[in-house]
């Protein structure tokens, strides 16, 4: 994997710049999540993911989101599609070794990055939205 990269979705993800990085799997493997689901997002029509996503986006932030909705978000998400349409990212995620691993032992972060790069993008256009 590009050393820039991995030191920028660390940068990112609010992660400390940290020499020994790749011998920290789980925080490259969530950043790669992240950046899988707020490139995907970015790229969708912005009424689209509003009328999909908003009421989701304001229970999260409201500290509302139960279980159960956070699976309906999961499952109108969809994470498997969204990785075949954006499939760079796990190749990236896979030339590295230690990441690769981590992602088979903890690939539920890995989608939890996805839906957490989605919510970013939704609470971008929200803010746009009120500031205008």
């Amino acid at each position: 994997m590009n050393e820039d990269l991995l030191e920028k979705l660390l940068e990112a993800w609010g992660a400390e710049k940290d020499p020994k990085y790749r011998e920290y799997p789980i925080p490259v493997l969530v950043s790669l999540g992240y950046k899988t689901g707020h490139q995907w997002a970015s790229k969708q029509k912005r009424d689209d993911l509003l009328s999909r996503f908003e009421e989701f986006y304001t229970d999260w932030v409201n500290d509302r989101l139960t279980k159960e909705r956070y699976n309906l978000l999961y499952e109108e998400l969809n994470p498997a599609s969204i990785i075949a349409e954006i499939p760079d990212t796990i190749n990236q995620a896979i030339e590295d070794p230690k990441v690769a691993e981590a992602m088979l032992e903890n690939y539920h972060l890995f989608e939890n990055g996805i839906v957490w790069g989605l919510m970013s993008v939704i609470r971008r256009i929200i803010m746009d939205d009120d500031s205008s």
